[in-house]
């Protein structure tokens, strides 16, 4: 009974206000407010049904060299980029379910998950200007300049508005000063003073902020203060002393640090993603200590990844792509023991995975696993919000063609090798390799059962369709109290 009523509670509710009348609806809209902009969704781009086609066919050929078929993949992105963005620049409104923050919100993350791309190509000395098909040729930089012009500029309609503590637009922040000091030398140049005073003066807004539930959002405001002291902006270095204080309070051991309740993923395509670029930002800030994490956990990491998939588990599963971040940036260190022929198979096997599977579709990655997944799909992720996963692919694309990084040889993952079982004394998993079927699964400690994802039913859609915000199914213990989590079939399944 008690089953019962959680699964059907909301449903009860929305049917229960109806017949209340005008008044009860309006009474639930007051406790639970339409999110800006409403549910409405993008439709997909028509021309992407050639072009995904097309990706997948010259992808997934391994006669051509991996930079040629990365580029492509580059190219593929920009073009979704350029088709969904808004005429303004600053925004991208890209097809699929939105968040719980709204359509502003998540066409920002349109724009701010995206330029580290577009910066990283420029930034290793590639061509700004490119052909993109059925678009015409683009200009990376300018590309990158309207996002920035627009959205810091307070009397544009296209504002990114005010950062305030705890918001999103404090998160994507980082990502947005990234591309700044990443394409630098030749963006930065580009800006007049006004834009240039925009920028600095809307960055500077993270440096006031409280302590935040996740610590992977204390990242944003220490990677903003380097920016802008590079930039040659007045920082607070006292507020980046008591910040990188703070990430190292939180640092577990073995490459991990604490994030919430679970640990997951976010070590991964977060901290260690940051880290690396903190390390170029900051030589001087910490850097045996990011040397060592980044060393452990890259040889964590490295036995998790598969030709056939991954053992996810935890939330914002729409990242996925991004899990060979710590091969790469161990790969692209000084002090490197993954080699770049490693660091390229594992980047390799996740995309070429993902992308056989349907998981780039639409200009874009999809909202789920292999296909969009609703069930997985966090309440706080909307279509944008997968460009995460491209994470990868920025740490690849930042080193020029002629780089080892591109032009070594492809060496076998662990799981190529031979069988391996381990346990990871800090996450508490024990991490279980089969080289027969390449088989990798993750076995969590003191787990009794394996829950089952709950499905999207009629009551979240009817709640949706009313109420005019996502109700998605949280689904947490299924993503984080399982028993096993296999690399094939994923814990949720491979919709395509």
């Amino acid at each position: 009974m008690r089953r019962l009523k959680r699964q059907h509670l909301l449903g009860l509710i929305v049917v229960g206000v109806a017949t209340l009348g005008a008044g009860g609806y309006t009474l639930l809209r007051t406790w639970l407010p339409a999110v800006q902009g409403g549910m409405s969704e993008v439709p997909p781009d028509p021309r992407f049904q050639a072009l995904d086609s097309d990706l997948r066919g010259q992808f997934l050929d391994s006669n051509r060299s991996p930079s040629d078929r990365y580029a492509d993949l580059f190219r593929y992105f920009v073009t979704g980029f350029v088709v969904y963005r808004s005429p303004d620049g600053a925004r991208a409104h890209y097809p699929g379910a939105g968040s719980v923050h709204g359509q502003r919100t998540d066409g920002l993350e349109g724009y701010s998950r995206i330029a580290p791309l577009l910066a990283a190509w420029i930034a290793s000395g590639r061509e700004p200007r490119i052909d993109l098909p059925n678009v015409g040729t683009v200009d990376l930089l300018v590309l990158l300049r309207d996002g920035l012009a627009t959205g810091t500029d307070p009397a544009a309609p296209g504002y990114w508005g005010e950062i305030e503590p705890g918001t999103q637009t404090l998160f994507e922040a980082a990502d947005i000063a990234l591309s700044l000091w990443l394409a630098r030398d030749r963006l930065w140049p580009m800006l007049d003073l006004q834009v240039r005073t925009n920028v600095i003066r809307w960055l500077a807004r993270t440096q006031h902020h409280p302590r935040a539930r996740f610590l992977n959002w204390t990242l944003t405001p220490i990677i903003v203060n380097r920016v802008m002291k590079v930039l040659g902006a007045e920082v607070s270095e006292t507020a980046l002393a008591d910040d990188w204080a703070a990430i190292r309070a939180g640092y577990l051991g073995r490459g991990w640090f604490r994030d919430g309740a679970e640990l997951d993923y976010y070590n991964a395509w977060a901290f260690h993603y940051a880290l690396h670029w903190l390390a170029q930002l900051d030589p001087d800030l910490d850097a045996q200590f990011i040397a060592t994490a980044r060393r452990e956990f890259a040889a964590f990491v490295r036995h998790l990844i598969t030709p056939r998939g991954l053992p996810m588990l935890g939330r914002s599963i729409c990242y996925r792509t991004a899990v060979p971040v710590p091969l790469i940036a161990d790969a692209l260190s000084a002090s490197a023991t993954i080699g770049p022929g490693e660091a390229l198979h594992g980047l390799d096997a996740v995309w070429r995975y993902f992308v056989e599977k349907g998981a780039v579709s639409a200009g874009t990655l999809t909202q789920g696993y292999c296909g969009a997944d609703l069930r997985i799909l966090d309440r706080y992720s909307g279509p944008a919000s997968c460009l995460w996963g491209l994470r990868s692919l920025i740490l690849a694309l930042s080193q020029p063609d002629d780089a080892p990084f591109w032009t070594a040889d492809m060496r076998p993952l662990p799981i190529e090798v031979a069988d391996y079982s381990f346990v990871d004394d800090v996450a508490g998993w024990r991490i279980e390799g089969r080289h027969t079927d390449l088989a990798v699964t993750i076995h969590r400690a003191g787990q009794t059962q394996t829950p089952q994802l709950a499905a999207m039913r009629w009551y979240h859609r009817l709640a949706e369709y009313f109420l005019e915000r996502p109700f998605r199914p949280r689904n947490r213990k299924a993503k984080y109290h399982g028993t096993v989590y296999p690399s094939d079939p994923p814990f949720c399944g491979c919709r395509e």
